[in-house]
Formats: C-alpha cells, structure tokens, sequence
C-alpha cells in the first residue's frame, strides 16, 4: 500500500517508515478515518504519539479529543509490559476489554496505531511479537470492531521486518522482505503471493505458530506460486493440524498446486479437501 485505507472496521495494516514526514502524515490520515467513523482512537507507543503535535489539520481540536477521552495514549511499558512479559493471549485479552469498553461507550470500534519497533528491537520478544501479531489479526477478522496501524522502523533487521509484514493482509514496506502474505479473512486463513525454496522456512515457521482454534479453510484463491518446498510446508502445517477428524480444505488452489500435490504424495501424508474458491454475487 502506498497510503493509508479508507475508514473499515476490520483494517490490519502494518506500515514500515522510515520517513518522518510520510509516516506522520500516514498515522494522521489512519486516525482521521476512524475518527470519521465513529470510533474510539488509542495511540500506543511514543513514536506514534509524537504523530499527534500538529495533528490538528487531520483530527480537529486534538487536546480537546483526549480531554473527551475520543483519543486516548499510552506507552509501550503500559500497553505491553505493565502485566509482566509480552504474551499473545494477554494482549489479546487486553485489546478485546479496551474494544469492548469503546463499543459499551457508544463507539462503532477501537482504531489502534502502535509503534512496536521496541519490541522488535529486543530479540528476545520476536516470536512472541510476531505470535501477537498473528492473534491480533485474528481478533479483528472475527469481527470484534478493532482495526488497527502497526508501525515498525526501517531500519530494523530485515528478518524481523519481513515476518510481521508476512502476517498482515495490508502492507506498507519493502517488497523484497517477505514474497507472500498469510492473514486471517473472516473465518479462514489466507496465503497470497509466492512461496519457494527460499521462503517454505518462513511460512511452515508462520504456520506452526498461527492460531489454530476452528480454523478448518485454507483460502489459496490468491497464491500466485509455489513450488515444492512450499507444498511440502503446507503439507507439515496440515498433517499436524487439529481439525477434529476432518481434513482440511484447500480453497482455490491452482490446478499445477493440485497436480504437484498428487504427484508429491502429499496426499498421504496430509489428505485435505480441495475446494473451489467462493464466488461472490455482486449486489
């Protein structure tokens, strides 16, 4: 993406910056769409919170937002870390309440930009960081009325860059850091773009550590390619999936996709279902 979306009540966008000026700009247009669409706005981080001097162009009186408790600010530390160390579920928890509370106090949703470069600045929070980010996706594909920015800096290993932008479905950033995105979509998972040799580590890694709970839909409809590292990761990803008995189902996988799956013998060592991508009626 080359600019924020419009106002949506679902929108997870991660946003690498290495530009002041674009990324102020970036977080004031994210916020003015949700504060044009009736929510509630949390800034987290002090980077992201420094977006706000000068922001009344964007947001109108903005000390007089956070006076109204419109927009609220907060720190890493008390976001993050005032609960002990960086946890996907008790963010998780976290999030949903402050959602909850904006919903119960008249607001269609809660729209979030968090600066996270701290944390992935520390090695030792990046699994973990990247497992929330998964979690939070899910949490906003379900429909619980949060949507929110995550801000990383350019500047920051391109391996840690390229695994939280692999698990957002919007992305502003280097293209050459991750080759394929995997996301939440409603009630299914999604993977788009292309695996290869190169990348089957990356997604089988981001696979394992995607929640699993009811998810039972693997939607391939926008995999453009993938070759027989990636197929033997998704292979290892559904062979270990907990499905209650049933297989998995491929959605909208490719002809050549199918074809490889066969002649690999995956078939056998992971059965899954393979369906047709949904057709949308167009009102």
């Amino acid at each position: 993406m080359t600019e924020p979306p419009g106002a949506g009540s679902a929108d997870h966008l991660c946003w690498v910056h290495d530009d002041d000026e674009a990324f102020d700009a970036a977080v004031r247009e994210f916020l003015a769409g949700g504060l044009a669409h009736g929510e509630r706005l949390l800034c987290v981080g002090a980077r992201a919170i420094a977006t706000l001097d000068g922001a009344d162009a964007h947001l109108g009186d903005v000390a007089g937002l956070r006076a109204g408790g419109v927009l609220e600010t907060m720190t890493v530390a008390e976001a993050y870390a005032a609960a002990g160390p960086l946890a996907a579920d008790r963010q998780r928890a976290f999030y949903d309440a402050a959602t909850n509370r904006a919903l119960a106090d008249g607001y269609r949703g809660l729209r979030v930009v968090a600066d996270l470069s701290e944390l992935a600045a520390a090695p030792e929070h990046r699994d973990e960081l990247v497992r929330w980010e998964q979690v939070a996706d899910e949490l906003m594909a379900s429909g619980s009325g949060m949507s929110a920015m995550c801000a990383y800096r350019g500047d920051l290993p391109a391996a840690v860059l390229g695994n939280v932008l692999a698990v957002h479905p919007l992305v502003h950033g280097p293209s050459h850091l991750t080759p394929f995105q995997l996301f939440f979509d409603d009630d299914r998972l999604a993977l788009a773009g292309s695996v290869d040799t190169f990348s089957a580590d990356r997604l089988a890694a981001l696979l394992a550590s995607t929640p699993r709970g009811s998810v039972a839909v693997l939607d391939l409809t926008d995999l453009e390619f993938v070759d027989v590292a990636g197929c033997r990761a998704l292979a290892g990803w559904a062979a270990a999936h907990p499905a209650g008995g049933a297989p998995l189902e491929f959605r909208g996988a490719s002809a050549l996709l199918r074809r490889a799956w066969r002649l690999l013998g995956l078939d056998e060592v992971a059965p899954v279902t393979f369906a047709e991508p949904l057709v949308v009626a167009e009102a």
